[in-house]
């Protein structure tokens, strides 16, 4: 009783040190402000635009405005002209009409004498009558031949005048009215340089802004932290060891407890063509996990290069536990550590045994050789698109014998069905992981147990890499149990998978089909 007493202690406490411990989520904040800015650069962008077809639009308007002044300018000083000469005309002629009658009679006798040809002719008649002998009368005709001509020419230049002045008021009115248009378009110049000048500084200002936020947005992607497995944004770089779950994938173990909170899941060929799942920790720290069970001999080379993680499980046979001991995992198994495993009331057993991550990592973090995982995919960001190679895909079947195992694309993700029904954790939350890699794997013997397959994941095979609702059909290849398995493409590119949980199947050959 008193030792029960104190398991239950321990396990409190270690709760409580795991629920001290940060459960690292999306930095949705950080997502928040980087759309905010994209929001602000498509808009500033948007505004550069507009500006600069409408300073090319309002220059081309300076440009036809500038012609018509210079046009209007000319048309100006041409009915300016014309008004001076008509007034020094219209001068000259009232000066004319001004004249005394004796100054234009001797005006008028003038021009007899200059050789009008018209008063030439009088002043040839005056002289014919001359020639008669009768001065009186002929200085009677003369008088009235010249009295005659000044009051014509008085009335010529009367109608002159008249004449005059109606030229000179219709050219006073085109000065006046290009001396308006004039002031017209200089007020609409100096307006429109205005504008343009405006637009000109908020183009320069825009273009300013938008340096700036390009700035902005690459400082907050410079300074976003992923988390190493997943390559999804965090709000806190995660500083520990990787930790496997073993957990039961039989009919009565579903729903299972803590996997959609998992980075990756390995899903391995068991006893019986039935399959168990090796649910990989590191980003996130649920609550409850499990059902836990036993480990393999497959899980050794499978789940090295996590560079010593922490290994949970309910125990194995002799040979297994003892490969497990020379192997770099570190076993935190119930074997180990007994008070960091629970049964529950809810379920039978061998299926309702569970654990607490957190209390896991704040006991296991302090073993020897324990160590950060290393990236085990290269990602690519979610605008980018996928190799000309990859073939859309809706549907993904896998068999591995008494187990069979659907994932459907539902626009984003891959939603999971086992044996025909709908795959969600203890939460009632769908399983449906971003990519799905099935790599064909061949099985042998354990060497611990002959009744079961140890998949063999040292050396290369076919791949299918599911990711963006499309497959890539590839090779995976490792030489050495401490490689990174790589995923290359039918022309030898390194796979990129979308940021997100991963979920790697290993079938035999000749058991995946998709369409």
């Amino acid at each position: 009783m008193a030792k029960s007493a104190r398991t239950l202690s321990l396990i409190i406490v270690c709760c409580l040190l795991g629920s001290l411990l940060a459960n690292p989520a999306l930095s949705q904040s950080t997502q928040q402000l980087l759309r905010a800015e994209e929001t602000k650069l498509r808009e500033q962008q948007q505004r550069r635009d507009q500006l600069t077809a409408l300073i090319a639009s309002k220059e081309t308007d300076l440009t036809a405005l500038d012609r018509e002044l210079v046009a209007n300018t000319e048309s100006h000083v041409v009915y300016k002209t014309q008004q001076e000469l008509l007034a020094d005309q219209y001068e000259k002629t009232v000066d004319d009409r001004r004249a005394p009658e004796t100054t234009r009679l001797e005006i008028a006798i003038s021009s007899f004498k200059k050789g009008d040809p018209q008063q030439n002719a009088l002043i040839d008649e005056i002289r014919s009558l001359d020639n008669l002998g009768n001065a009186g009368a002929n200085r009677r005709v003369l008088y009235d031949s010249v009295i005659t001509a000044a009051n014509q020419r008085l009335t010529d230049l009367n109608a002159q005048l008249r004449e005059l002045g109606s030229q000179i008021n219709e050219t006073h009115k085109l000065v006046t009215a290009s001396q308006i248009q004039l002031q017209q378009l200089q007020t609409d110049k100096s307006a429109l340089s205005e504008e343009l000048a405006s637009a000109r500084t908020e183009l320069q200002n825009t273009r300013a802004s938008i340096e700036n936020i390009n700035l902005q947005i690459a400082e907050i992607k410079a300074r976003r932290i992923t988390a190493i497995l997943t390559g999804l944004e965090i709000d806190q770089a995660v500083s520990r060891p990787a930790l496997v779950v073993k957990i039961d994938n039989a009919r009565p173990a579903r729903p299972q407890a803590g996997i959609n909170q998992a980075d990756i899941v390995f899903v391995e060929e068991v006893e019986g063509r039935l399959t168990r799942l090796a649910a990989v920790f590191h980003s996130k720290t649920p609550s409850a996990v499990g059902p836990v069970r036993s480990m393999r001999t497959s899980d050794l080379d499978l789940l090295a290069p996590l560079n010593g993680p922490l290994f949970a499980n309910s125990g194995g046979n002799r040979g297994t536990l003892a490969a497990l001991a020379r192997s770099t995992l570190v076993n935190i198994g119930v074997g180990a550590a007994s008070n960091l495993y629970y049964r529950s009331s809810n379920r039978r057993a061998p299926h309702n045994l569970f654990t607490n991550s957190a209390n896991l990592w704040s006991v296991g973090s302090g073993f020897a050789g324990v160590g950060q995982p290393s990236a085990m995919f290269m990602f690519r960001e979610p605008d980018t698109a996928v190799i000309p190679s990859a073939v859309p895909v809706s549907t993904v079947n896998i068999n591995y014998g008494n187990s069979s195992v659907q994932y459907r694309w539902n626009g984003s993700s891959w939603d999971r069905t086992q044996d025909g029904s709908a795959m969600t954790d203890s939460a009632g939350v769908r399983v449906s992981p971003t990519t799905v890699i099935v790599r064909v794997t061949n099985y042998v013997r354990s060497a611990a147990d002959s009744r079961s397959p140890e998949a063999v994941s040292v050396g290369s095979g076919e791949a299918l890499i599911f990711t963006d609702g499309q497959v890539i059909q590839g090779t995976w290849a490792r030489q050495s149990a401490s490689e990174i398995t790589t995923y290359t493409d039918s022309a030898g590119g390194t796979v990129l998978i979308l940021p997100g949980q991963t979920w790697i199947e290993l079938p035999r050959a000749n058991s995946t089909t998709f369409s």
